[in-house]
């Protein structure tokens, strides 16, 4: 489906086979090119439903010369190699997510981190042949790609007459960005901001020093000041009331903390425990890994806080108040 959100400005919605069932891309049209921003899974789905949308304002796949992505997400990138192969289109990413990129497509590397997250954690080594068929499934629908240009967090980009803004937003990646249109008041705020969810917060595997959550609340700050009319996300409707959708997702992280420390107070004192005490335990697996990962990250945050003391025995990793 497309649908005009300003002139020559479409929102395209793609397909998806998950229960998040799509993702919105976004085709700004300039006489006879098109600059895209984010892509979905390179799935067959997906390609020929980008190609009919274009198809139906006059542009084809090939027709487009730029492709900028929020993050290296699969359902965000997964057909930007794809895409470029047919149109040469410059692909956009931030040098963080580029660098998440290469991590990814690092197996032995990146099981090895894996799997010492999730023991320290006591996430069952039964579930590790999940998450390794996941990482299998996403690879396959990622079309591998180069970056051509980084972007630079607050560089201006022009797209015929219009132009507009890369905001740095880390959190649901290190280096997510959302893209600002001043002179329309739009923004694409990608996985950052979302309508009725939040964002998963992930440990960087990589970069076990830097705090999702932290610099997420800190990006929220950033991008509510912006004069914004319409943010349109990544995953479901158009957010009239970004201020106070912001304002929701604050008091949702800071109740999810109350919790978490609740939790270790009572007597919880893992990672993974916790997770299932506030998420449930009849979770598909691979919501099990991320919620242990929205509890990691929360961890993070009360211990920065001095609240929490983490204490780790063995390879365990366990949590007690302060």
């Amino acid at each position: 489906m497309i649908q005009e959100i300003a002139e020559g400005f479409y929102r395209i919605t793609l397909p998806m086979p998950f229960r998040l069932d799509h993702i919105q891309s976004f085709a700004l049209v300039r006489g006879k090119k098109v600059t895209l921003f984010d892509t979905d899974l390179n799935i067959p789905e997906g390609f020929s439903t980008l190609e009919e949308d274009l198809r139906q304002v006059g542009r084809s796949l090939a027709d487009i010369d730029k492709i900028f992505l929020t993050h290296y997400h699969a359902d965000h990138c997964g057909l930007a190699g794809c895409l470029k192969e047919i149109s040469g289109a410059r692909i956009y990413l931030s040098e963080a997510d580029q660098e998440a990129l290469f991590h990814q497509n690092r197996e032995a590397e990146l099981f090895e981190h894996l799997q010492c997250f999730c023991r320290e954690h006591d996430f069952p080594d039964l579930l590790m042949g999940t998450l390794q068929e996941l990482h299998a499934y996403f690879s396959r629908v990622t079309s591998p790609f180069e970056v051509d240009e980084l972007l630079i967090p607050y560089s201006w980009h022009a797209s015929g007459d219009r132009i507009f803004q890369v905001i740095p937003v880390p959190g649901h990646t290190r280096g997510q960005v959302c893209f600002y249109f001043p002179r329309e008041a739009i923004l694409l705020s990608g996985d950052h901001v979302l309508p009725e969810i939040t964002p998963n917060l992930s440990i960087d595997l990589f970069h076990m020093e830097w705090r999702p959550l932290n610099s997420f609340l800190d990006s929220l700050k950033r991008i509510k000041v912006l004069a914004v009319e319409h943010a349109f996300p990544s995953h479901g409707g158009t957010i009239d009331y970004l201020s106070g959708r912001i304002h929701e997702i604050e008091v949702h992280h800071e109740e999810r903390k109350d919790l978490i420390l609740n939790q270790i107070r009572q007597g919880s004192d893992t990672a993974r425990e916790i997770s299932l005490n506030i998420f449930g335990n009849d979770l598909p697996e691979f919501d099990q890994y991320l919620a242990l990962h929205e509890t990691c990250v929360h961890l993070l945050e009360l211990e920065h806080e001095g609240l929490i003391r983490e204490i780790k025995t063995g390879t365990k990793k366990r949590y007690h108040p302060c």
